[in-house]
């Protein structure tokens, strides 16, 4: 089977999101599909990704449908609003965003919805990424729900717990005498370093993990958050562009040793091809990984699947079982369909 460039490039064949690069006084930012993205002050990157997310019972995330996109823009301010669905199963919730960038740099991203469904959630609402490459290590000022204030450092080293709970807002140091601040609205936000998932960023979400879920959102439960993005200190008169363009340059000398690396079961759902496995086994993989969603109809050909390209690629295969409240049943006829499977040849699990 051969597949797509997007394929290949983006792991799924969908056209990508149009991008239109807009404007708020010193500060550039990339809007996509309902999302801030890459908030830049000159070539420094502020924030990664400004977004709203809704997370089942199951954390999967349901995608908002958006319609009624406004966009109003001119060379230093912008004004963004659009209406947002996340249907799925028994999700019904209808959102309504507004993002704003003014010229002294200020951008706020407000939503407003209503449920109308009674569901179980895991989360709604903002998520925000600070990069790691511009924020590690640096200084950060947080402030409280409770109204209390403390200063301290963004880990530079990835932490293992979340390093700041109960935001109100957060800022760190751009450049000397400047900081830029994030407030929040309408729940408590709390961070976690995304190191630990491979992902080169801080991520400052809501609501605090500490608190029981899933929750039950009744119908015609209101919702409404916000965030705002500030720029304190001194601000030059001139602001460099970001950059176009990305350079870079492979050397031959070998300069330290890799670590063991797995791949995930594609996502595509399709087999492997000879140029594909021949490829994939000379990068000496340590595991492949598939996830087996056990309440859903399809897990038994996805374990098929993996332990037939587990085999093929000859490396040990990494299982992870997500599991519902039937858990105990789910696990019995895991155990019966692995056994099935591997009766005549077991793979290395």
């Amino acid at each position: 089977m051969k597949m797509s460039r997007r394929v290949l490039y983006y792991g799924e064949d969908r056209p990508l999101p149009e991008r239109r690069l807009l404007r708020a006084g010193p500060l550039t930012v990339t809007y996509e599909d309902g999302d801030l993205r890459y908030v830049r002050y000159g070539d420094r990157e502020i924030l990664r990704r400004v977004y709203v997310s809704v997370r089942d019972r199951n954390w999967d995330t349901i995608l908002p449908r958006l319609s009624n996109v406004t966009i109003v823009s001119d060379e230093n301010s912008f004004r963004i609003s659009y209406d947002a669905e996340n249907l799925a199963d028994s999700i019904d919730f209808f959102w309504r965003g507004i993002i704003e960038g003014r010229a002294d740099g200020t951008i706020t991203f407000s939503m407003e919805g209503e449920a109308r469904s009674t569901f179980l959630r895991n989360r709604i609402g903002f998520c925000i990424l600070h990069p790691i490459k511009e924020c590690a290590g640096q200084p950060c000022r947080v402030e409280k729900v409770d109204g209390s204030r403390e200063e301290g450092t963004l880990p530079l080293y990835i932490a293992p717990h979340q390093p700041y709970a109960d935001l109100r807002a957060i800022a760190h140091l751009v450049t000397p005498g400047l900081w830029a601040e994030v407030r929040f609205a309408g729940d408590i936000f709390e961070m976690e370093d995304q190191r630990n998932w491979t992902d080169a960023s801080y991520k400052t979400y809501c609501t605090p993990l500490s608190l029981p879920f899933p929750v039950e959102v009744t119908k015609g439960t209101h919702i409404a958050q916000s965030v705002t993005l500030t720029l304190q200190g001194e601000i030059p008169a001139t602001v460099g562009e970001p950059s176009s363009g990305l350079t870079f340059a492979v050397g031959q000398a070998p300069t330290g040793s890799l670590p063991p690396i797995g791949l995930g079961l594609a996502s595509h759902g399709g087999r492997l091809t000879p140029r594909e496995v021949e490829r994939l086994k000379a990068l000496n993989l340590a595991h492949l990984r598939a996830d087996l969603w056990l309440a859903r109809a399809d897990w038994e050909t996805t374990l098929a699947r993996a332990i037939g390209e587990a085999r093929t690629l000859g490396v040990p295969l990494e299982l992870a079982l997500i599991l519902s409240d039937a858990a105990n049943d789910q696990i019995k006829a895991f155990l019966a369909a692995l056994n099935a499977a591997t009766r005549s040849a077991r793979p290395r699990c």
